[in-house]
């Protein structure tokens, strides 16, 4: 790690950063306000990232590392060219830059769900055979149902706050899905007793990012932790709802779900709400109500599929009584 660079912005420190490699800049642009993308004299590419802090910076170089030596290579590198540094109270790596295709990763399309779903639990399994090497992922216990609480807490807390937004009656009924999974549950973690794999944490589609010649790449492991694959697998499947129409056949036809037909806690699991919470918490968490296009979006979201979620529910509940 070089020394630590303090003040300013990110593009002011990273043109202070390349002046002192003495590697003249053609062009920055921002891509997220952690990213940017750099392109030098020389033609070359990469993305500066801001990392949460140096930490977080190392766990992920180590992890993509020992991921691409067990045989994992869907994902970026860090550059070897240009060292992170320090930046204020975070820190900034370079990663590869990966050309993306004409046509972003969607979770629309049945084929493509099935892919990224090859892609994660590839990436699973490479991760066990590296599991005991990472030195700075701690062995903290990961608790999902701990973290489902906190959501469900979370949202009934700004139960005032969504009266203009949803019906009683809708609120209810999403609040009352989180309820039953919860109580269901009776209090066993998720997963427990499983064989620990290095979980991703967010399977939104945008970390799923194909490349200009049609490979895809799994991107973004901020949020990845030591913790049973079920974890992952849930949120994957979760994430597919909204797109399969709401369908568990759809979810348990797909053949890495298959032996979660007969999984109690899997089932549960797909009836918690955990998207609709997500969505609402960020909004009260991140005063997001000037947003007029998120809070469309997520107005018509909640209350026009809802008695589709309820139908679904519904079956999951039944499944599970029975």
């Amino acid at each position: 790690m070089s020394r630590k660079r303090a003040g300013g912005t990110l593009r002011g420190c990273l043109l202070s950063y390349f002046k002192q490699m003495n590697v003249p800049i053609r062009a920055m642009k921002p891509i997220k306000p952690d990213l940017m993308l750099v392109q030098t004299e020389k033609g070359k590419t990469l993305v500066a990232k801001r990392f949460k802090g140096e930490k977080s910076l190392l766990r992920q170089m180590e992890f993509l590392t020992l991921l691409r030596e067990s045989g994992f290579h869907n994902s970026y590198v860090f550059s070897e060219s240009f060292p992170p540094f320090e930046y204020g109270a975070k820190s900034i790596g370079f990663l590869s830059y990966i050309p993306p295709h004409e046509q972003s990763f969607t979770y629309r399309n049945q084929r493509e769900r099935a892919e990224g779903l090859v892609l994660l639990k590839k990436m699973h399994a490479a991760s066990i055979r590296i599991s005991h090497r990472l030195r700075y992922l701690p062995d903290l216990p990961y608790n999902q149902v701990s973290k489902w609480k906190e959501r469900l807490a979370e949202f009934k807390r700004n139960e005032t706050i969504l009266r203009p937004f949803l019906p009683e009656k809708v609120y209810q009924g999403y609040a009352s899905m989180g309820k039953w999974a919860l109580r269901e549950l009776k209090g066993q973690e998720i997963g427990e007793g499983e064989e620990p794999v290095i979980i991703h944490g967010d399977l939104a589609h945008h970390n799923f990012l194909r490349r200009e010649d049609g490979k895809l790449f799994l991107i973004d492991f901020d949020l990845m932790a030591r913790a049973p694959a079920i974890v992952d697998d849930l949120q994957y499947a979760n994430r597919l709802l909204v797109y399969n129409g709401y369908s568990l056949k759809n979810i348990l036809s797909m053949r890495p779900f298959r032996d979660y037909a007969v999984s109690r806690e899997f089932l549960i699991g797909l009836g918690y709400p955990t998207d609709i919470y997500r969505e609402w918490n960020r909004i009260f968490r991140d005063n997001l109500w000037t947003d007029r296009r998120r809070m469309r979006v997520m107005h018509e979201y909640t209350l026009n599929d809802y008695q589709e979620r309820l139908r679904f529910f519904k079956k999951i509940k039944h499944a599970v009584d029975n």
